[in-house]
C-alpha cells in the first residue's frame, strides 16, 4: 500500500476533521455576532457573559489544536509523517500555517501542567482572573491576566499568555469551507 492516506479512507479524515471545524465554526458566528452588537455599541452584547464568552474562545482553540494535530502530529512514525503530509498538500497548509503553532497547541492541551507553573510563578501585583476589554488594562504595579480577551486586536490571554485569534479564526473558516467541499464532492480530499 502507497504511503499516506488510502483513497477509500479518505472521508475517515475529512468528516474527523470538519466535527471539529463546525463546533468552532459554531463558536466563531456566536463570537462574531457578539462583535458587532460590541461595533455598534448595542446593548445586547452585555447579554453575553463573560463566562460564555470565554467557553467559546477556549472552543475556538481547542478545535483549533484538534485539527493542527491532523496537519503537523506530535509523533513523527512515518504513518503520521505521511498523513500529515498528504493533508497538508491536499488543504494548501504551509510549514508556516497557524496550525504549525505548537505553543498555542501545548498551551491548550497541558493546560493543567501550564497553570501548575503558572501560579507556582509567585505571582505579586495585579491579578486579574477574568477580563473583557477593548485593550489590556494598564497597571503600574505587574499585571496578571489569567483570562482576558480584547477587542481592539481579537487577542486572547490564557495564563498571561495573549493569542491572535484572526489567523486562527480565518484558517479554521477557510478549512471548514474546503471540508464542506469535500463532503459535497464524494467524500474526497482536494487534489
Amino acid at each position: 500500500m502507497a504511503a499516506g492516506i488510502h483513497p477509500p479512507f479518505e472521508a475517515f479524515y475529512i468528516l474527523a476533521m470538519q466535527w471539529h471545524t463546525e463546533s468552532a465554526a459554531r463558536s466563531i458566528e456566536l463570537l462574531q455576532r457578539w462583535l458587532e452588537l460590541v461595533d455598534a455599541d448595542d446593548e445586547r452584547a452585555l447579554a453575553l457573559p463573560k463566562e460564555a464568552l470565554f467557553q467559546e474562545l477556549q472552543n475556538i482553540l481547542h478545535q483549533f489544536g484538534c485539527i493542527s494535530r491532523y496537519f503537523f502530529p506530535a509523533r513523527n512514525a512515518s504513518i503520521h509523517a505521511d498523513r500529515a503530509m498528504q493533508l497538508r498538500q491536499a488543504f494548501a497548509v504551509p510549514a508556516d500555517s497557524p496550525l504549525a503553532d505548537r505553543e498555542l497547541r501545548n498551551a491548550i492541551e497541558h493546560f493543567d501542567e501550564r497553570l501548575d507553573k503558572y501560579l507556582a510563578g509567585h505571582l505579586v501585583g495585579q491579578i486579574i482572573p477574568d477580563h473583557v476589554g477593548y485593550s489590556v488594562p494598564e497597571s503600574e504595579v505587574p499585571l496578571h491576566v489569567f483570562k482576558g480577551f480584547y477587542v481592539e486586536n481579537l487577542t486572547f490571554v490564557l495564563l498571561g499568555q495573549p493569542h491572535e485569534m484572526r489567523p486562527i479564526i480565518a484558517e479554521l473558516v477557510r478549512l471548514h469551507n474546503l471540508l464542506i467541499d469535500c463532503d459535497n464532492a464524494g467524500l474526497r480530499l482536494p487534489r
